[in-house]
């Protein structure tokens, strides 16, 4: 259960919220073809979640915003099922069934400044401080099938993650036919972990950047490209761009994850780009339709690399996953839209925590 109050009173508007939220995972596996049976259940106590949003209106054009949200990311079904994934006996993967979840406190200062007609400049300092950060980990332990040893990598909650940064970003209409939005994200991130066996204390200062060029042709015809960059990091970036997800766009474009957070090493930089095409029409009765034709990762460089550091060995590894794929979509619309249909779903969103799902 949740529930908001906003109000405005001269130059000042604001938001607060309160979410009360409780969890409990039951698992129960019966004894089958040679299988242990499994049963647990784990319940954590009602836990409050508030939020408050802040805007102080300079002028017309400028705007000051301060806000703050606690959030939860929950354990996903893989990454607590206690089952060895024996694919990769180099590499068994086997879940956590004793992950909690994690909480993340956020804290932005943003500062907005639509200078000109189509044009936007957006500053946010932003400070995140997470505790039982779930990030993955490598152990070593026999093999059951081989009776040799091996290394496993499974899930376990740091004890606390903090990351902290400044995200600019600039919208502006270069031409009536093109307009570019840029962002660019400094941050440092921070991991304090006790391993089984080893104390970790990672720290790494990395960026990100983003590009979006949207091109509107004749005839109802608009193109698309964007592109982004991920420098080396432990966690991914903080701000309002996230870092590393399926990127939407006027198309949809592609899902795909990006780095997790690792306490025992980190992730390689990587960079990739999309590109569309669409094609508009409008129809009588206010009906409009529109084709469109993406491709995700154009060059074929959406690659995530890692780096491990353990006590036992150092490793390298290379997950490829939807490099590259081809979209067509069709679209014909009819009747009247209630945009505020949409926005009451994506405040619901955001107030369920908005990190529920596996990485993108």
């Amino acid at each position: 259960g949740y529930v908001n109050l906003n109000g405005k009173k001269n130059k000042l508007s604001y938001q607060v919220g309160l979410r009360a939220e409780n969890r409990s995972y039951t698992v129960d596996v019966q004894n089958n073809k040679g299988m242990d049976s499994l049963h647990f259940k784990k319940s954590f106590p009602i836990s409050l979640f508030p939020s408050a949003f802040v805007t102080y209106k300079v002028n017309d054009k400028q705007d000051v915003q301060l806000n703050y949200s606690k959030r939860i990311n929950a354990p996903n079904f893989f990454q607590l099922q206690p089952f060895p994934d024996y694919t990769d006996p180099l590499n068994i993967s086997v879940g956590n069934p004793n992950l909690d979840p994690q909480f993340t406190h956020s804290f932005e200062l943003g500062y907005n400044n639509a200078y000109q007609k189509g044009s936007n400049f957006l500053a946010n300092a932003y400070y995140k401080y997470s505790t039982n950060l779930i990030t993955n980990y490598i152990y070593k332990a026999i093999n059951p099938i081989t009776n040799d040893s091996a290394f496993y990598s499974s899930y376990i909650n740091a004890n606390t993650a903090i990351t902290y940064g400044l995200e600019l970003s600039n919208k502006t209409a270069i031409a009536k036919w093109w307009d570019m939005n840029l962002s660019f994200n400094l941050f440092n991130s921070s991991i304090k972990a006790n391993i089984p066996g080893q104390d970790v204390n990672n720290n790494l200062t990395s960026w990100f950047s983003k590009m979006n060029n949207n091109f509107k042709l004749p005839k109802g015809y608009s193109f698309q490209f964007s592109g982004q960059y991920q420098a080396k990091t432990i966690l991914p970036p903080g701000g309002s761009s996230g870092g590393g997800g399926g990127r939407g766009g006027m198309m949809g474009g592609g899902g795909f994850g990006g780095p997790q957070s690792t306490a025992q090493g980190y992730n390689l930089a990587y960079y990739d780009f999309d590109m569309a095409v669409k094609k508009d029409w409008t129809l009588s009765g206010g009906r409009t339709a529109s084709l469109s034709f993406s491709v995700s990762d154009v060059f074929k460089t959406r690659v995530n690399k890692t780096y491990s550091e353990s006590l036992y060995f150092i490793q390298n590894v290379t997950r490829i996953r939807d490099q590259q794929f081809f979209r067509l979509n069709f679209s014909y619309r009819f009747g009247k839209f209630d945009v505020n249909l949409l926005r009451r779903k994506n405040n619901k969103m955001e107030d369920g925590g908005g990190m529920d799902q596996i990485p993108q």
